[in-house]
């Protein structure tokens, strides 16, 4: 894996803060060689009140240039636009395919006692995404201690299989530029279907207290074994889905995602 990324990252301009921002300068810190940045400023409808009667719709030139002097003041080469499309998630996919993105960074406000759920837009920038999708909450930690890559090795579909490698690839990756512990999650849901673990171990090469097989549902298990490790952010997979599974929502990484409340990156 290149050390050097492109690096999409979504600013709210409705919002005051800006953690996805905020991550990509930390990361970009902490490497030899730092990312290209490209800014992308726009509102997801489908999680904002675009009417006209939302007093958070307004903005002034103030504050884009208190950004602009954010990036100079860190030292940090940037590309910035602003985008007004009605379909957040294809404009954004748009900008990725343009500018070549390694890895988009967006944020996640949570506001569920304001209602606001984890919009379809976003749902459907994780399936469609043709790199991983890093997803910030306000508060997350500055440095990085444990990182759980949750995977699914008793799967036999070889994009299965590659899918599991690209996470602990990731994971690992991760876990070296933090200097942080990695830990492996796997869940199984019935007896008849239990990973080998000793197989598990040779191929991950991991320590066995590092790897954490148990039987349950995965979002149960996985948003189990991130609260017990204290995890600062989880990997997890997500498969891209065509015509009406498209438009279906439940699916495993779904209901995983509504559990955690760290970071999450999205692998396709």
């Amino acid at each position: 894996m290149s050390t050097k990324e492109n690096l999409l990252v979504v600013i709210d301009p409705t919002r005051d803060e800006h953690p996805a921002l905020e991550r990509a300068i930390i990361t970009a810190k902490m490497r030899d060689s730092a990312p290209e940045i490209h800014i992308f400023i726009g509102v997801d409808g489908h999680s904002v009140d675009t009417s006209h009667r939302n007093p958070d719709m307004y903005s002034d030139v103030a504050n884009f240039s208190a950004l602009a002097k954010r990036m100079e003041k860190e030292g940090l080469e940037y590309t910035a636009e602003i985008c007004w499309a009605h379909d957040w998630q294809k404009a954004l996919l748009s900008s990725g395919k343009h500018f070549q993105t390694d890895m988009i960074v967006i944020p996640d406000y949570g506001d569920s006692e304001k209602g606001i759920r984890f919009s379809d837009s976003k749902w459907a920038l994780l399936r469609n995404a043709k790199c991983p999708v890093l997803i910030v909450r306000p508060g997350a930690e500055y440095h990085r201690k444990t990182v759980l890559a949750a995977i699914n090795a008793q799967a036999k579909d070889e994009r299965y299989q590659e899918l599991n490698d690209k996470i602990v690839s990731r994971g690992k990756w991760s876990a070296e530029l933090y200097g942080a512990d990695l830990h492996v999650v796997n869940a199984y849901t019935d007896t008849m279907n239990i990973p080998d673990r000793g197989s598990l171990l040779r191929k991950l090469g991991m320590d066995s207290d590092h790897v954490h097989i148990r039987q349950g549902a995965p979002e149960d298990v996985i948003s189990e074994a991130a609260k017990e490790l204290d995890a600062d952010i989880v990997l997890i997979g997500t498969l891209a889905r065509k015509g009406l599974l498209a438009a279906m929502r439940g699916n495993t990484s779904e209901r995983v995602l509504t559990q955690l409340e760290m970071d999450v990156m999205a692998l396709n």
